[in-house]
């Protein structure tokens, strides 16, 4: 590919991750920080942008998504694994979401205030659009990488620039849970999952693949290459937009007095431009989460296109955005309410599912290695989830209360090492293996 394609290659893949959640979660970060806004950046662009690009590599790395990376594992453990990824990330919560972030904050300010008929009607609209472009898969590229991206960019870049050079307020102190470098860090690196982009990673990836073989790019090599390069060029690009959203919220926290993440944004907006900042918002928002629902319906219908060779594209898009039209009726704040405790247990499998990936030809027993590692990984983000939900009985919270990180919703992480160190030095023994003086 060329230069310019490998360009209009890295916006596309910025579009696809930059959907509902990186345009709310980051300004509330900022809010939140305050004056330890940079650690609390830093730890949401580890989860927001690193492992997303990570995802990305190693699913060019293996030719392949999430049930390739999972291969090693019994094969009915990968299907489940799969569909929940699919189904999470889909119908359940990440397409919906996009049609509601769009209503509420690109449709709700010019309304006298939302209600029941203006969301139907909102989310009727926006799945109309996202299905006509999911049936012209050909024309992902130019039309996401070369057209909406740049509006997109432009339209973000005028919101955050502004908030640099004219701040509505001096920057405020740090909520509690923010208070200290490593606390900021790792509340970052929490907010971070809320974004989806690690889990839709692994099935993003797998559509750029299919855009390189459109394009004739067939071989493995060639293509790791290209998701590397378009990837980066994708992380730049989601690290400086996080971090002038993040600004947003640090800059107006103080005159506006809102927390929340859409609320913000449009409070914001209205004070610094009026009638126009709300339009701009309006913009970036209708580009933001329509390339991410154009990305994930066309994700999970060519996943329903694996499981029978029946469908096709027009039957299981349909379906599919029915699915997530039908679900947006719910509101946001139910939304986030029930994904967060699915997104505790997901996340965790899925880094290190991503790591393994990487030095599975290292190992001498991958099958074992992956097993048990990820059983444990399971287990342990199960008791985070739950502990979440709070329907955990006494006596396992206080077990769980004593587990290192703990009381940051990383319990699962030494477990999972200590678990990865010992499986891996295991070594499989055989008679040949034995020297010949010993046997006998």
């Amino acid at each position: 590919m060329s230069k310019k394609d490998v360009f209009a290659l890295g916006f596309m893949i910025f579009a696809l991750f930059f959907g509902a959640g990186n345009l709310i979660f980051p300004p509330e970060l900022g809010a939140l920080a305050g004056t330890q806004f940079f650690p609390a950046i830093l730890g949401f662009i580890v989860t927001g942008v690193g492992l997303p690009l990570t995802g990305l590599i190693a699913v060019a790395w293996v030719g392949g998504g999430i049930s390739t990376l999972a291969r090693p594992l019994p094969k009915f453990v990968g299907a489940l694994l799969t569909f929940a990824l699919y189904v999470a990330i889909g119908p359940f919560f990440g397409i919906p979401r996009t049609s509601v972030v769009t209503y509420e904050l690109g449709v709700v300010p010019f309304l006298s205030g939302p209600s029941q008929t203006t969301l139907l009607i909102s989310s009727s609209v926006f799945f109309l659009i996202t299905l006509y472009l999911v049936l012209k898969p050909g024309k992902l590229l130019d039309i996401i990488g070369r057209f909406i991206t740049p509006l997109l960019l432009l339209a973000l870049a005028t919101l955050s620039i502004s908030s640099i050079l004219t701040p509505l307020s001096a920057v405020q102190p740090p909520a509690s849970s923010y208070d200290g470098f490593t606390d900021a860090f790792i509340q970052g690196f929490l907010q971070g999952y809320l974004t989806l982009d690690a889990l839709g990673a692994l099935v993003f990836g797998v559509i750029v693949l299919h855009t390189l073989d459109a394009r004739g790019l067939k071989s493995r090599k060639v293509q790791l290459k290209t998701v590397t390069q378009a990837g980066l060029i994708a992380a730049l690009s989601l690290t400086l937009v996080y971090t002038g959203l993040g600004f947003i919220g640090r800059n107006s926290f103080g005159a506006v007095g809102v927390i929340n993440g859409p609320s913000l944004l449009q409070q914001y907006a209205e004070s610094t431009f009026g009638t126009i900042g709300l339009m701009i918002l309006g913009v970036a928002i209708l580009l933001a989460c329509l390339t991410t629902s154009v990305g994930l319906i066309t994700a999970f219908s060519e996943y329903m296109m694996s499981l029978s060779t029946r469908l096709t594209l027009p039957v299981t898009g349909i379906i599919t955005t029915v699915l997530g039209f039908s679900v947006s009726i719910v509101g946001l704040d139910a939304l986030l309410a029930i994904a967060v405790p699915v997104l505790m247990f997901l996340y965790p499998i899925v880094i290190v599912l991503i790591g393994l990936t990487f030095i599975r030809s290292l190992l001498k027993r991958p099958s074992l290695v992956y097993r048990t590692t990820l059983s444990v990984t399971a287990l342990f983000s199960l008791l985070s989830a739950l502990h979440t939900l709070k329907v955990l009985p006494d006596p396992i919270v206080a077990v769980y209360s004593f587990l290192p990180l703990s009381d940051k919703s990383l319990a699962w992480l030494l477990p999972v090492l200590i678990t990865f160190f010992i499986s891996s030095s295991i070594r499989h023994v055989s008679p040949n293996s034995i020297p010949e003086k010993q046997i006998g």
